[in-house]
């Protein structure tokens, strides 16, 4: 049986809702549109989800984005705090600002870098493999990865170096990304539902960082194969 992308999604701002998508375009710094926003302090400093898990539940497609009204400073490009890192980005109020500070309960604003890549600490684009959710929720939006990939009939043993060639777009796997308490909280509406961390098998880390290294467009259905030279299939699954 072949392997397939059996999923893509992305967020357009980080920490707020997931959102699946029928194609997604790969650069280098990541997926175009994915998280090239973020909330952030009055003092500019980026909050982190996992610290005010309700934004999980506010709904930020590119209808809700801010426009060219809501920007602040004049415009002019500020430094946001991510982390210990500095990130050029301009800062917008509005009405999404106002929905996510409620939701977090306190005043945010949102922040605008440039492209992908800027608000994420980790690699710039993260895979799931079906194989590895055997009795775990099937809902894959819940885990936010950004490329579901269907290896049940065939599981995949990837480590770092594997090669996937998907669509137009070739990834190359850096880490195992570690987990993270927000799926303890559903995708979309942020509800919490604590039964599932508990439920992971020892050693399942829920994902993969990986590197582009071929940009281009992946679509749901696209075969999946990995490069020769790469570490393969595996046989101990």
């Amino acid at each position: 049986m072949s392997i397939t992308v059996d999923a893509l999604g992305l967020a357009a701002v980080k920490g707020l809702s997931w959102s699946s998508a029928p194609e997604v375009h790969l650069i280098h710094d990541g997926v175009v549109g994915d998280r090239h926003w973020s909330p952030v302090t009055p003092d500019l400093t980026c909050i982190r989800a996992t610290d005010h898990p309700a934004m999980v539940g506010v709904s930020a497609g590119s209808v809700d984005l801010p426009g060219a009204e809501h920007v602040l400073f004049d415009g002019r490009p500020q430094t946001v705090r991510y982390y210990s890192r500095p990130v050029t980005a301009r800062i917008f109020d509005g009405p999404l600002a106002h929905r996510v500070s409620v939701a977090a309960g306190q005043r945010l604003y949102l922040a605008c870098a440039e492209g992908p890549g800027h608000f994420l600490w980790s690699s710039p684009v993260s895979v799931l493999l079906r194989s590895e959710l055997e009795d775990l929720p099937h809902d894959v939006a819940r885990y936010r990865a950004n490329v579901v990939l269907d290896d049940r009939g065939q599981p995949l043993s990837m480590g770092v170096g594997t090669r996937l060639v998907m669509g137009e777009a070739v990834l190359e796997v850096e880490r195992e990304l570690e987990r993270c308490v927000i799926i303890n909280h559903h995708a979309r509406t942020g509800n919490r539902d604590a039964s599932l961390l508990g439920r992971l098998r020892p050693g399942l880390l829920l994902g993969y960082g990986c590197a582009v290294v071929g940009p281009g467009g992946v679509n749901v259905g696209d075969s999946v194969r990995v490069l020769p030279g790469s570490l393969g299939l595996g046989s101990d699954r």
